[in-house]
């Protein structure tokens, strides 16, 4: 047998010699498709493992078991046949290039000719990140310039431009313009349903439900990923799994990942990149973006992502500005072969566009479509001077779109293309007719359009829920799009958005709440107040399950703007509109709480708006949501007496709701009981919830509480035990909370249980273990954005740093009681001003302890809030004695223990 009888099925994983199949481990595979990408060159056992290993542990023999078991398989079905070379200490390479074969090959770039002229530097610059990326080393690139510059041709011709002989998938996002918040991670939904229908499928079916959990779905192939399908998640479970499925996907075969229009992306897709961009970790992964530079003052979030990566080592920024005269003489020579225009052409080209690729390209089809440049025996030649020809070119882009579309389109097919562009970037024949019969004939129109690459081209299928299917197109370029909307006369454009938002709800039926963020743009649009204020209360509950806070925020916050501007006009039934604003209040109120904390003015508002509506309704399965809201505000801010009074209205509204509601009635009065310092009537209210909790485990209450009622239950329950002496229950508490936690992907909830952790290891006055809670939760709360809980942490953390010999740990109290000042949380106070009191003792400095312990009385006989009244008695008898003040070392000494008594507690730490 020779090499040429030796082949690889990459799809398949199988290695072919002869008439012998092999099938390789996935790792086995890699490596050998590692060698086939670089044929010839030599691949260094450092570049393997960080291409297919990453940076883990244990894997620095990977490389050469893989090649073992290679030339084990290769030496007994291939004699005297040495593919696999050592070269010296450097690495291996293959003698002999091995074909690969199967499905794989439908993956490879295809080679295609596209005129790219002038762009020979940011092409160069394509191909270093993109040899960057085959080598481990995650690569970025962002290309900028004002619309029609150029920067999907320079894509193109990038990938154009690819080695055939290199296996790799290129998968693409684009955003569109939307009126109101985008879809949080529509980009990388985008992408990732490409990849569920191409050659990557079985690789993703293998990796989503080990490394994004978060990202699974129910799908069958050839079919759209639907956002409804995915599990419970959370924006930073989101973000942090699709960086981890992409390296772990890339380590058999490298990818390009393409998002273009970045200036109308979500911030969600956004808050990836950067996070992306940020990461050192090794990845087979070019990614690249687009976006207009005249664009960043609309778009803010994008301009702070450029700011953080344009400081990356990984990273490009490509500007692309105009063509110069060589570049357009370049152009004409390529597109105009043997042509035998004068010299000034080109010159007088350029001068005219300003060297807009887009203008230029537009520019000479029009000469050609006119008849103003032939084609004969000699060659191509202009029918009329330069100068004639380069007057005519319009002023700018849209103007010759706007030329072209007035002079070349039938009346009909202008009327149909301006319906289209309501419908969006991309469309169906589906959204342009309200009969079978209109869609047909729309689609026969559309496809002429198409096969003659007129404003349009074909974009897959569209498949409805309710069976229909029919062809997608697309504009060829978003300057179309755009130019063949803003032609439509105002009204005209509203009713067309209306009528396609309509159609769109029809054929998907009871599946309307997958596109929610569609139809509200629609709706919104076309001046359908109500219906775009139901939609946006959906599209926020999108949000809100992907852990997208602050876009949650802005759907509700827009669909309570739009019942406003529909009120008063007999649009719909006043108890519509009531029950609308009711959800969007609820769900704002939820997002608020997990973006902005307990205690912003807003959240107060909300729910004091929210309490009118829910009494007029009298369903307690929206009263209790409100008066939930209502007592976080009032316990957050210390108001113990009307948190209690909050409390027993919920408590009597339990049993006439749904059992996981009557959960968070019980969480209320068991946690006011714990901050009034009565723990033995916590037990019960515990009991209650971790009762009902295994029946409603699926039951997300942060969606609807901003907040999980059994995390909540365990962030107290182990606190109460901690407080009465039993630390392993504590504990066992504090392991549930936080899997809890882990398995919604809630931060804000693993930043309560890591609080809770550090509490409980400062009640048994274990320091190494409080500083290590606290410190991670300073981290998460860093990373994810999540309010309030920093700041706790940064007390704790700096009461284990003062502790341990570290003055400056005080100095971080300090900053956390001025935060909760600034926030407006008094809850927990007496707690930390305990904290600041122990560490000025334990400095020597009895006096500014003795200081911080009076307010911390202080605010214990204005808020009632007693559950570390004991602590701080115990901690006022050290002072004193410190002090030299035996009298009221005993006097305190004597009340911290009636405290404890009188809390059930078993003992106290002296």
């Amino acid at each position: 047998m020779t090499s040429e009888d030796i082949e690889v099925n990459l799809c398949e994983g199988i290695l072919q010699c002869g008439e012998v199949q092999i099938r390789l481990r996935p790792k086995t595979l890699s490596v050998l498709v590692a060698l086939i990408e670089q044929q010839g060159e030599v691949v260094s056992t450092t570049d393997l493992r960080r291409m297919i290993w990453g940076n883990g542990p244990g894997n620095e023999a990977g490389p050469k078991q893989c090649i073992r078991e290679l030339r084990q398989m290769l030496d007994n079905n291939a004699q005297d046949i040495r593919l696999i070379e050592t070269v010296g200490r450097r690495g291996y390479r293959l003698t002999r290039p091995i074909p690969l074969i199967g499905d794989a090959s439908e993956d490879l770039v295809a080679a295609s000719t596209v005129f790219c002229i002038g762009r020979d530097k940011e092409l160069e610059t394509l191909s270093e990140r993109a040899a960057a990326a085959r080598h481990g080393r995650r690569a970025m690139a962002l290309i900028s310039g004002e619309a029609g510059a150029g920067k999907t041709r320079l894509l193109e011709a990038f990938e154009a431009s690819l080695p055939q002989r290199t296996p790799l998938w290129i998968a693409r996002g684009q955003a569109i313009a939307h009126p109101g918040a985008r879809e949080p991670y529509g980009l990388l939904m985008d992408v990732l349903t490409q990849l569920m229908v191409g050659p990557e499928e079985a690789t993703l079916a293998r990796l989503l439900p080990l490394v994004a959990p978060s990202w699974v779905k129910q799908h069958s192939p050839g079919r759209r990923l639907e956002a409804e399908a995915l599990d419970r998640t959370r924006h930073n479970s989101m973000l942090r799994e699709f960086s981890a499925l992409m390296e772990r996907l890339t380590r058999s075969r490298p990818g390009v990942l393409v998002l273009e229009d970045l200036h109308w992306a979500d911030p969600s897709t956004l808050a990836w990149l950067a996070a992306w961009g940020l990461q050192r970790t090794p990845a087979r992964l070019l990614v690249l973006g687009s976006y207009r530079d005249d664009e960043l003052d609309r778009a803010g979030t994008l301009a702070t992502t450029l700011g953080q990566l344009s400081r990356q080592p990984d990273c490009r920024l490509i500007t692309l500005d105009g063509l110069d005269e060589s570049a357009v003489s370049g152009y004409l020579a390529e597109r105009f072969k043997d042509n035998s225009f004068p010299p000034g052409l080109a010159q007088a080209l350029a001068h005219r566009t300003e060297g807009h690729a887009m203008l230029i390209d537009a520019a000479t089809d029009v000469w050609q479509a006119q008849g103003l440049v032939r084609r004969d025996e000699a060659g191509w030649r202009l029918s009329s001077t330069p100068e004639a020809l380069v007057a005519a070119i319009a002023p700018s882009v849209r103007t010759l779109i706007e030329t072209e579309r007035t002079s070349r389109l039938l009346a009909e097919e202008r009327s149909l293309l301006e319906t289209a562009s309501v419908a969006g970037p991309t469309f169906s024949a589906i959204d342009l007719a309200d009969n079978r019969d209109g869609v047909e004939a729309a689609e026969r129109q559309l496809e002429h359009l198409a096969r003659n690459r007129r404003f349009i081209t074909r974009a897959g299928l569209s498949h409805r829920p309710d069976g229909t299917v029919a062809t997608r197109y697309a504009f060829r370029h978003a300057l179309h799009h755009e130019a063949l909307y803003d032609g439509l006369p105002a009204a005209n454009r509203q009713g067309t958005h209306r009528r396609v938002g309509l159609r769109l709800e029809i054929s998907h039926g009871h599946a309307a709440g997958e596109i929610a963020p569609v139809l509200a743009d629609h709706f919104e649009r076309g001046a359908d107040w109500p219906r775009a204020a139901h939609y946006r209360v959906l599209s926020g509950r999108r949000a809100q399950a992907r852990g997208a806070s602050i876009d949650a925020v802005e759907q509700f916050r827009r669909a309570r703007d739009l019942l406003t501007r529909g009120s008063g006009i007999g649009t719909t039934k006043p108890e519509v509109d009531r029950a609308t604003e009711l959800d969007a209040l609820l769900g704002l109120g939820a997002a608020l709480i997990v973006s902005d904390g307990f205690t912003a003015q807003e959240l107060r508002e909300v729910y004091r708006r929210a309490g009118q509506l829910a009494a007029e309704v009298g369903d307690p399965a929206t009263t209790i949501p409100v008066l939930a809201g209502l007592w976080n505000d009032h316990l957050t801010r210390a108001e113990l007496t009307r948190a209690e009074d909050l409390a027993l209205g919920l408590q009597s509204l339990a049993g006439q709701a749904p059992a996981h509601m009557a959960m968070v009635a019980h969480n209320a009065v068991g946690q006011t009981r714990f901050f009034t310092g009565d723990l033995q009537a916590c037990t019960t209210e515990i009991a209650a919830v971790l009762e009902i909790a295994p029946r409603h485990a699926e039951q997300d209450g942060n969606v609807l509480f901003g907040e999980d009622p059994e995390v909540v239950c365990r962030q107290y329950a182990a606190c109460v035990a901690e407080l009465t002496g039993t630390s392993a229950e504590a504990e066992r508490h504090l392991a549930a909370g936080s899997a809890r936690a882990d398995r919604l992907g809630a931060a804000f909830g693993r930043a309560q249980m890591l609080w809770c952790g550090a509490v409980c290891s400062r009640l048994r006055s274990d320091i190494e273990l409080t500083r290590d809670r606290a410190e991670a939760l300073v981290a998460l709360c860093r990373t994810e954005a999540v309010p309030v809980w920093g700041d706790a942490g940064e007390m704790l953390a700096g009461w284990a740093q003062a502790m341990s010999g570290d003055t400056t740990g005080a100095s971080r109290i300090a900053t956390g009681l001025s935060a909760f000042s600034a926030m407006g949380v008094r809850i927990t106070l007496p707690f930390c001003h305990g904290l600041a009191a122990e560490v000025a003792g334990n400095m020597g400095d009895p006096v500014a302890g003795m200081h911080a312990l009076r307010q911390a009385f202080a605010i214990v006989r204005a808020s009632g809030e007693r559950w570390y009244l004991a602590e701080l008695h115990r901690l006022r008898a050290g002072l004193a004695q410190e002090a030299g003040r035996l009298d009221i070392a005993r006097q305190a000494l004597a009340r911290a223990e009636a405290v404890a008594r009188a809390q059930g507690r078993v003992e106290l730490t002296m």
